[in-house]
């Protein structure tokens, strides 16, 4: 089974202080438990091997000889003779520890269950002496294992601390990273220079900051040079096409003059809606004014009435008075609604009705009735340069693009949907109402 890992940093830490603090705790008692068995058996042996020496002194030299013997702390002394039988026998009668005992001419250290024995050679046979841990009056087995859990109680909790400490420093780590990924989600159009907080992060992340805010910096520039290189070749372009639309109406065949006119018109257009682009791409000041959508929308809709009605289309505007004024940028949001009822004109087969609604708060819809639109082309409506199946029909196909970005201009967006009954399109575009939010852009 495969462990699940987090997949945030503060999780993926305090688990691997939470593995290194359980290892810790269990590696510090089974070594300590360890240490403490032993220190406890070489005290034990010790004492083992001293009452071993004092018997062998008060007994004399020959270990069949009757002497008094005082034994404490669970012990038992057995002398046993060369013909390997019990001679005598203080303390405790332990048979395993006599039949368990190795006798030869060395001395032996052996253990059977809780009880420690120690044979040692004597002149004519062996001394057998042992201590039952596990009697009362022994207190080193005792001290070893009443210190233990003791020892855990107190091992256990500091053992925690490590990763509580740990998840603390790594919070506070987190809750930095995370102020400076909010400032850099608020980084956008309007908001090119603010630039990522230095000093804030740990030295080893520093370096990211730095290279984002140089990256920042080489964005802002090229958004800078790009609209200003479009600004400047709409500018440039607009009088040799004065001059063409002059020559132009000069011509004295109708039909040509007609066609000439015409495609001046739309080179002029495209151009008009290039140096808009470019102005949308710069970021935007805060020369925003307040803006009544519901007025501004049938402003457009009465410029606009006339041409629409020449194509044999209807137009006609509905306004909500629910509507909210709002700061905005009345230019830009006037050349929206403007290639969006262009765009319906153009794209719809005549006979069609258009219908431009202002409201609620904030947003503005167009709406027309005209054919069923392919499902597949709805994901691309908005690309520049795209026209769909209407190909030949005039337009730029950058007028969507702009419409989105006006609405993105003011923290909104462009909503594309079927009309009602399948037919058509309609067109909602939404703003946010920043006069509300607190004003100012």
């Amino acid at each position: 089974m495969k462990l699940a890992v987090p997949r945030s940093l503060l999780g993926q830490f305090v688990l691997l202080h939470i593995v290194v603090a359980l290892a810790a705790a269990v590696t510090l008692l089974w070594s300590a438990s360890a240490l403490l068995h032993q220190t406890a058996d070489h005290f034990q042996r010790n004492l083992l091997r001293r009452q071993a020496t004092l018997l062998t002194a008060t007994t004399g030299s020959d270990a069949r000889t009757a002497s008094p013997v005082v034994l404490s702390n669970g012990m038992a002394v057995s002398v046993i003779g060369p013909d390997h039988h019990v001679r005598r026998s203080y303390g405790p009668a332990r048979p395993e520890i006599l039949a368990a005992a190795p006798l030869d001419r060395t001395s032996h250290f052996f253990r059977r269950g809780a009880v420690e024995g120690y044979s040692v050679p004597a002149e004519g046979g062996w001394l057998i002496v042992s201590q039952n841990d596990a009697d009362p009056e022994v207190i080193t087995d005792d001290i070893v294992r009443s210190f233990l859990p003791r020892f855990a109680l107190i091992g256990l909790p500091i053992a925690a601390l490590v990763p509580l400490i740990g998840a603390i420093l790594a919070r506070r780590l987190t809750l930095r990273m995370r102020a400076v990924s909010a400032i850099a989600a608020t980084i956008g159009p309007r908001t090119l220079a603010t630039r990522l907080p230095r000093g804030w992060l740990p030295l080893e992340a520093e370096p990211l900051a730095e290279a984002t805010n140089a990256a920042l910096d080489r964005l802002a520039d090229a958004i800078y040079v790009q609209a200003a290189f479009a600004a400047d070749v709409a500018h440039e372009l607009r009088t040799p096409l004065a001059i063409v639309r002059l020559r132009a109406d000069a011509v004295a065949e109708p039909a040509i003059r007609e066609a000439m006119m015409s495609a001046v018109d739309r080179a002029a257009r495209v151009i008009s809606q290039l140096l808009a682009l470019a102005e949308l791409e710069r970021p935007i000041d805060d020369s925003a004014i307040t803006v009544n959508i519901g007025d501004l929308a049938e402003r457009v809709v009465a410029d606009r009435a006339l041409s629409v009605l020449a194509t044999g289309r209807t137009i006609s505007f509905e306004r909500d008075f629910g509507a909210a004024p709002m700061n905005g940028y009345p230019e830009a949001l006037t050349l929206a609604l403007e290639n969006l009822i262009d765009n319906a004109t153009r794209h719809t087969p005549l006979g069609t009705s258009i219908v431009v609604k202002s409201g609620p708060g904030t947003q503005v819809s167009v709406t027309d009735n005209g054919a069923s639109f392919p499902e597949a082309y709805f994901s691309r409506l908005k690309d520049r340069l795209w026209r769909g199946v209407g190909r030949d029909v005039e337009g730029s196909g950058i007028g969507l693009s702009i419409v989105e970005r006006v609405a993105r201009a003011h923290d909104g967006r462009l909503v594309v949907q079927r009309g009602p009954g399948g037919l058509g399109l309609v067109f909602v575009m939404t703003m946010k109402d920043r006069q509300r939010d607190g004003g100012g852009s």
